[in-house]
């Protein structure tokens, strides 16, 4: 009886060692994983106090451009950049739909922000609420 309970415990502390070998394997793993996965990114702060940039610096993109108006949307492929009357720019989504007609006038950087489609809201949809029609 008593070489069973001596055999039990054996075998009970050998799986508690496994399962802590394999606990501290698996946590080593993800955390050398989880630093590998993270880029060395420079401090947005840096990154606009190192600029050299002589002209507007865009605080999102910090692209550099001659005037704040010229910012880019910081997601063209799927933003429009709308001008407002004072001269403000607003970046919205642009709107959802499969009519490759509209998308097409929707992707042109020239056309799409002009565009005031009936039942979309788009920029021309942004300027008459801007204007409080």
């Amino acid at each position: 009886m008593q070489l069973h309970y001596s055999l039990s415990a054996l075998v009970l502390t050998i799986a508690m060692l496994i399962i802590d070998v394999d606990s501290f394997m698996f946590n080593f793993n993800q955390q050398q994983q989880q630093q590998q996965q993270r880029p060395k990114l420079e401090p947005y702060e840096d990154r606009v106090l190192d600029n050299e940039c002589k002209n507007y610096l865009c605080p999102v993109t910090l692209e550099c451009v001659l005037s704040k108006s010229d910012c880019p949307c910081p997601f063209p492929k799927s933003q429009l950049k709308c001008i407002l009357p004072n001269e403000e720019t607003m970046c919205i989504s642009k709107p959802a739909t499969h009519d490759q007609k509209i998308n097409k006038i929707y992707d042109d950087p020239v056309e799409g922000p002009k565009a005031h489609i009936k039942g979309m809201r788009d920029c021309g949809w942004v300027l008459d609420t801007y204007a409080g029609k």
